[in-house]
């Protein structure tokens, strides 16, 4: 398994918590299939909070992604030791794949938000064993054991009505993002242009479309 390690050691904010409180840290895993575009997230969200001035810190660990396996990522915004979010710490997990939630959720604190895409994709390893995929109804009970704060997005229909179909990730990253303040908006697209110009006008696209998905307060089965 292969891993990386980065940090930004830019003083910042995070904002205030519930009570008015200000933040010190935010944890935030991401998770997804080997191809999703999960690293890339990772990046793009800590290029965001550099430029807010934020302290970051990143870990990106990957299994056999070119087969479609199991993808994760760590993102720690504030005050933090390790790049790796201790089990039960995580604030929020951003899933590409809805049942690669199942494979994080001990990181999620009690309470903590879930966003997955709903859409269904076998893995390098379901697919030699199509009976171990788990149904989403068994997710989503396990998400509930932990917390009610349960957002599924239709990424894959998003990302189409885009003309991005590769950019789920960046469907996620703009629902996510609606949904979530501590970093600007402006702050976050400026990264997306500057981490991959190749593809900024596509995967912007992409974006908005999950932002204004959540702004409008849709439902998964809306359309």
């Amino acid at each position: 398994m292969a891993r990386r390690d980065w940090e930004f050691r830019i003083l910042g904010g995070l904002g205030l918590d519930e009570r008015g409180s200000p933040l010190n840290h935010w944890n935030l895993v991401l998770a997804g299939l080997g191809g999703q575009g999960v690293m890339t997230i990772s990046q793009i969200l800590a290029a965001a909070a550099s430029t807010e001035g934020l302290k970051v810190k990143f870990f990106e660990g990957t299994g056999i992604t070119q087969r479609g396996g199991g993808v994760y990522a760590f993102v720690r915004f504030g005050e933090a030791y390790s790049p790796r979010i201790p089990v039960g710490e995580a604030d929020a997990i951003v899933s590409l794949e809805i049942s690669e939630i199942v494979a994080v959720i001990h990181y999620l604190k009690s309470g903590g938000q879930v966003w997955t895409s709903s859409e269904k994709i076998h893995s390098y390893y379901s697919k030699l064993d199509p009976q171990s995929y788990p149904d989403q109804e068994r997710v989503e009970a396990t998400v509930r054991l932990k917390t009610e704060d349960l957002h599924l997005i239709p990424g894959d229909r998003l990302a189409q009505e885009a003309e991005a179909p590769m950019a789920v990730n960046m469907v996620m990253m703009g629902a996510f993002s609606r949904g979530n303040d501590f970093l600007k908006t402006e702050s976050i697209t400026g990264a997306i242009g500057q981490t991959n110009p190749e593809f900024a006008e596509p995967s912007l696209r992409a974006f908005w479309k999950g932002h204004q998905f959540v702004e409008k307060g849709e439902r998964l089965d809306d359309r």
